[in-house]
């Protein structure tokens, strides 16, 4: 094997390793804000509010009533009161109108 064949080998092998002990030292959190479902005409998104405890920071949820063409957002008013709010609704068609400008 050629000196030049063997240094690229190992490190490709070096830095393989190395991301996967990096990799392992990760721990990560289970939060709902990527996740997404869609049932019976709704589809729930859920992000975080940057507020909150950093291991369970709070959270808003989006729904779209995709048959009434609706979004609601829904949140948590106070640490002490853990019960979701609503804190908008609007119409979809709207929304979109708005955003063009009309």
């Amino acid at each position: 094997m050629k000196p030049t064949t063997a240094i690229l080998s190992i490190s490709a092998f070096a830095i393989t390793a190395l991301a996967i002990v990096e990799a392992g030292r990760l721990h990560p959190a289970a939060f709902a804000g990527t996740g997404s479902m869609g049932v019976g005409g709704f589809t729930m998104i859920t992000s975080s509010t940057g507020k909150g405890p950093d291991e369970a920071p709070y959270e808003t949820l989006y729904i779209l009533d995709n048959r009434g063409e609706m979004l609601y957002v829904y949140g948590i008013e106070s640490a002490t009161d853990r019960r979701l709010a609503l804190r908008a609704g609007a119409s979809l068609p709207t929304l979109f109108r708005a955003a063009r400008g009309g």
